[in-house]
């Protein structure tokens, strides 16, 4: 091998150890592992003070709603058993209920609380067509007019 060949070589290793370091520092960083209630509570000192998502389903009349401070409290549950309470400041989404999975981003401030940042409601798959609407629809002729175009 000639020179020109090894400082080819020596210098495209260099860049793939280069680029191999950038990418795991950055995604390391930015990992967050999904966690489920019962996990957390297990262990919450494990997870004090780092940035996790939890997964679970909001528990019957555990919802309290405060518009004036945009404060939305409630528990999470896996197994309707075992409950972590959650304190989210932001908007209520329009999907959230009672019952319904969420995922929820952010840090555990107590042995049984954890605030978050993030809420994301889950919504099921199955697309269902409001009975009303579909009458309304076809009063007003909304599906003759579609075939016309």
């Amino acid at each position: 091998m000639n020179k020109r060949s090894i400082k080819f070589i020596a210098g495209g290793v260099l860049i793939l150890l280069v680029a191999l370091g950038l990418f795991s520092s950055l995604s390391s960083e930015n990992l967050t592992y999904y966690q489920t209630p019962n996990e957390v509570l297990a262990n919450p000192a494990k997870y004090e003070n780092e940035k996790i998502r939890i997964m679970g389903l909001i528990e019957k009349d555990s919802v309290t709603w405060e518009p004036q401070d945009t404060r939305l409290s409630f528990r999470i549950t896996e197994d309707s058993e075992t409950f972590l309470s959650v304190t989210y400041i932001g908007s209520k989404p329009d999907m959230f209920k009672e019952g319904q999975g969420v995922v929820v981003e952010g840090m555990m401030v107590s042995a049984k609380e954890f605030k978050a940042n993030t809420l994301l409601v889950k919504h099921s798959e199955e697309y269902k067509v409001d009975p009303e609407m579909m009458h309304q629809m076809k009063k007003d002729k909304y599906f003759d007019s579609l075939s016309a175009n």
